[in-house]
């Protein structure tokens, strides 16, 4: 027992150093001639007489590649004992240790074994036997196994047996996955389909036999070679039955070889090559053999056997494929099935017989479930969902969103709703699909309150009464309607009231005769409408109170009796894209107290007061949109601030008069852009084209590009700015046409400062090109009336371009009341070209009588017109004690250019004595009693 204890504790403590005296045991091998060999171990264990001529020894070993049951290389740590030896050496009993390291994951194993050989003289051959227990960590689960075998060592031929059978657990399963794809059916309550695939390991037992022989020799090596046959098996795996061969080399004492091949079906072809180092020699002998070993000098070989558990990396797929899960709850989605004819627990094979049989089901109150209708009948009653409620028809073609993505209910696509007359109160991740529902009175059709993840598809609704069709209050989450258009007479069509979430309705309709379309109250989120009719109703749309950002696609309103649209106290946004407001009672749109209004694309068509009206708005955009025969303003803002935009709408006037077609006031900082417009006038009075002011802030305003024509009827100004405010005001009026045929306009362009500082662009604008008989104001009036720093470019406007009559005050008039600091640019202006009849081309007037003072450059402006009666190309008018100070030249004028000074008034012209010369030879008139001088440059 001594030398088993001794075994141990080397296998376990290998100590650092041992101290021995070296010996050199002689052994005489049965069989053969006496042999004396130098000792190579005793220098370990000295002469002790623990060991006999067998003794310890320890070794390192890697194997890379693959082989049977294993995927990478392995490497193992060796430990090999002797127990008990023969007195002749010709028997031995030994332990044999390994711990194993694999290298996929660096997963642990171990082999721990005894055995027994015994050298056989008459035969001249070693037979053994040995038996393991293994361990093996395989990554997804731990395998045990007991293993043993058999062999036959001769000095030529070897033959070995081994066997394996894993205890324990034997298999485990670790790993799922479902996809899509493959047929679904219903089973019971569930359903099921999909590529349904198990992921096992597998322990393998079975057996392997090799036999072989030794082909070469030398003084230094030998090689062996060896072929046989393996099986394994494990529970889900095919049979594996292989051959294999081998080929082994010891090439010194210390280093073996090994290379091997194997084949079969479970795990293909795998090569593994491996290299041993182990120490001391097997035979204990120094200078023992290193080739040519006879079967007595290899009892103390390792056991030739596969080191590593065999096991299978098993990928299963069930034939049913698996249950289709719901990923809300990452439970199995749960079906309670309704068809004609059912009358049990709800199953697809035995289904419920109505809706309301259905719904009364425990299962179905406790949520997460799906009521699938397959009928085509009718059914009256109220149905209230659980939470994660889904209620779909055979009608539509049903999906539903699974963990394996989305997948086509069984039966589904029949063509027919369900007719329920009745209602239906959703709850958290309500879903409502295919469906005709008729509602009458009071009570809704589709109801939520407080909930969210709503969706109501492919269904229909039809509503009478005075109650709401659709309410939603107090959403917690998204709701969306598709594919379910709403008819109603009467009452209204969809509230949304309270809550913060997402409504959409896409390919949704709403449509109310006699009643109203929308109402939005104290709601946020983001809510999208498509089409919403409304005909003899009260307001169309109506949103107050809220931080919702509101999309409507196109609104179509008819004869509702106050406003077709009213907007207040919204801190979200208003979109409406598009659509005809006709015969409102009161405005077309109102917003009030609101920001970011958008109406574009709309028609507007006799509203009894505004088209537009927006009071105390924040970023307004209406573009685009027709508006005719308005009873006040087409588009009013009043205290409007941030970015402003009316562009590209058509304004008219045809039957009734309007106030104003645009009139915005603003009252804060803001950027305000009026262009391209077309507004016009037939036959009705109508106040100014368009009319901006403002009160306070810093205001940018461009008008471009608009179009203002009036027939045979009476327009206020053309376009007219009034500023009013104590800000920096920056203001281009570019690119417009202002036409006047046969009837009286004001101003064809007002501008006037009351306050504040500016710079003023009035550049390329054509009033009253080629038309008929008419009565002008001024073409273009400048009015500076502050005490800020002014500077304005009146700039190659063509004003009065005709050879037909046109009565015009002046063609440019400026007036400058107050202020040190005016810069005025009239150049390259065209002033009644071949025909009209102006009072003045240009006039100029300074009669405040505060002291202003002003510089003006009149240069290359074509001014005729006034031949006849009395009137002057220029005729300019300061008064005491204000000052001007003039640069005139390159001037056309068919009569005289006229300068008058009143006592304490002065005019200072540049080049005055040649001023007649700079201006083509136009007579000059130097008038009054105050001051004309000339001065160097007014400009330095």
């Amino acid at each position: 027992m001594k030398r088993f204890y001794l075994a141990l504790l080397i296998a376990f403590c290998v100590p650092g150093t041992l101290l021995a005296q070296p010996v050199d045991p002689a052994y005489e091998e049965p069989g053969f001639e006496n042999e004396n060999y130098g000792g190579d171990v005793s220098a370990l264990f000295g002469d002790s007489a623990w060991f006999g001529r067998y003794r310890p020894h320890f070794g390192y070993r890697y194997e890379a590649g693959d082989t049977i049951g294993r995927i990478g290389g392995l490497s193992s740590f060796d430990a090999f004992f002797p127990l008990l030896e023969g007195e002749d050496s010709d028997w031995l009993t030994f332990i044999d240790a390994r711990l194993l390291l694999g290298d996929d994951n660096h997963n642990l194993g171990s082999n721990v074994g005894v055995g027994a050989r015994q050298f056989i003289p008459e035969i001249q051959r070693t037979i053994g036997a040995y038996i393991y227990y293994d361990t093996r960590d395989a990554g997804y689960a731990t395998f045990d196994q007991v293993s043993g075998g058999v062999e036959t060592l001769g000095d030529i031929w070897d033959a070995r047996l081994n066997w394996y059978v894993p205890t324990g657990q034997t298999r485990n399963q670790y790993a799922t996955t479902h996809t899509s794809g493959g047929g679904y059916s219903f089973v019971g309550h569930y359903l099921t389909g999909g590529t349904f695939t198990r992921y096992y390991q597998a322990a393998m037992k079975g057996l392997d036999m090799e036999a072989g022989a030794k082909f070469y020799t030398n003084d230094f090596m030998d090689l062996r070679a060896y072929a046989g046959w393996y099986h394994f098996q494990a529970k889900g795996s095919k049979q594996a039955w292989g051959w294999k061969s081998r080929i082994e080399s010891r090439i010194s004492d210390v280093v073996s070889l090994n290379l091997s091949v194997q084949n079969d079906r479970v795990f293909d072809t795998t090569v593994n090559f491996a290299v041993g180092i182990q120490w001391p020699s097997i035979t204990g002998l120094r200078g023992g053999p290193r080739a040519d070993l006879k079967a007595w000098d290899r009892l103390g070989e390792t056991p030739e056997r596969l080191r590593s558990i065999v096991v299978d990396n098993q990928e299963i797929q069930d034939p049913n494929g698996g249950l289709v899960i719901d990923p809300t709850t990452g439970l199995p989605f749960y079906f309670m099935h309704v068809a004609t004819g059912g009358n049990s627990d709800g199953s697809y094979e035995d289904p419920y017989a109505t809706l309301a049989a259905a719904f009364a089901d425990p299962r179905t109150q406790q949520g997460n479930v799906v009521v699938y209708d397959h009928r085509n009948g009718m059914e009256t009653g109220d149905f209230t969902l659980a939470g994660n409620t889904q209620v779909l028809s055979a009608g539509p073609t049903q999906f539903i969103t699974s963990t394996i993505g989305p997948i086509q209910l069984p039966d589904s696509n029949t063509g027919v709703n369900p007719q329920i007359t009745g209602s239906f109160t959703l709850n958290n991740r309500s879903v409502l699909s295919g469906f005709d529902i008729t509602t009458t009175g009071a009570g809704s059709s589709i109801l939520a309150n407080g909930v969210g993840n709503l969706m109501v598809s492919n269904n229909t609704i039809n509503h009478t009464g005075a109650g709401t069709a659709i309410s939603l209050t107090n959403l917690t989450g998204p709701a969306s309607f598709s594919q379910t258009p709403l008819t109603k007479s009467g009452g209204l069509g969809v509230l949304i009231s309270g809550g913060s979430g997402n409504v959409t309705f896409t390919n949704s309709s709403i449509t109310n005769t006699n009643g109203d379309g929308i109402d939005i109250q104290n709601a946020g989120g983001t809510i999208q409408f498509g089409q919403v009719t409304t005909t003899n109703g009260t307001t169309s749309v109506n949103v107050s109170n809220s931080t919702a950002n509101i999309t409507i696609n196109n609104l179509s309103s008819t004869n509702a009796a106050a406003d077709s649209v009213l907007i207040n106290n919204l801190t979200g946004s208003f979109t409406l894209n598009g659509g005809t407001l006709t015969n409102s009672g009161a405005t077309g749109v109102t917003a009030t107290n609101s920001q970011n209004i958008t109406i574009q694309n709309v028609t507007i068509d006799t509203p009894t007061t505004e088209g537009i009206f927006a009071q105390n708005v924040t970023n307004f955009n209406f573009s685009s949109n027709t508006i005719d025969d308005s009873g006040i303003d087409a588009i009013a803002v009043l205290n409007g601030s941030g970015n402003g935009t009316i562009s590209g709408n058509t304004i008219r006037s045809i039957l009734t008069a309007f106030d104003d077609a645009i009139d915005v006031e603003i009252g804060g900082d803001a950027t305000l852009d009026i262009d391209n417009n077309i507004i016009s006038s037939v036959l009705a009075l109508a106040g100014t084209g368009i009319e901006v002011s403002t009160t306070a802030g810093n205001v940018t305003t461009r008008i471009r590009g608009n179009q203002i024509n009036s027939i045979l009827n009476a327009f206020g100004d053309g376009i007219t700015f009034t500023g009013d405010s104590t800000g920096a005001m920056t203001t281009t009026i570019t690119g417009n046409t202002i036409q006047n045929t046969a009837g009286v306009f004001g101003n064809g362009i007002g501008v006037v400062y009351n306050n504040g500082s500016a710079t003023t662009t009035i550049a390329m604008n054509t009033i009253d090109s080629d038309d008929l008989v008419n009565l002008f104001g001024s073409g273009v009036y400048l009015n500076l009336n502050t005490t800020g720093v002014t500077d304005t470019t009146i700039n190659q406007n063509t004003i009065s371009d005709d050879n037909l009559a046109a009565l015009f005050n002046d063609g440019i008039a400026i007036d400058i009341d107050r202020g040190t600091d005016h810069d005025v640019f009239i150049t390259s202006n065209s002033i009644a070209q071949t025909g009209g009849i102006f009072d003045d081309g240009i006039e100029i007037l300074m009669n405040g009588g505060v002291g202003a003072n002003a510089r003006i450059r009149v240069n290359s402006n074509t001014l005729n017109g006034s031949a006849g009666i009395g009137g002057r190309g220029l005729d300019v008018a300061v008064f005491s004690p204000d000052l001007l100070c003039l640069e005139v030249m390159g001037n056309n004028s068919s009569t005289a250019l006229d300068f008058f000074a009143a006592v304490g008034g002065t005019i200072n012209v540049e080049d005055l004595p040649n001023l007649s010369v700079d201006n083509n030879g136009a007579t000059i008139n130097l008038l009054g009693g105050g001051t004309i001088q000339n001065i160097a440059d007014c400009f330095p």
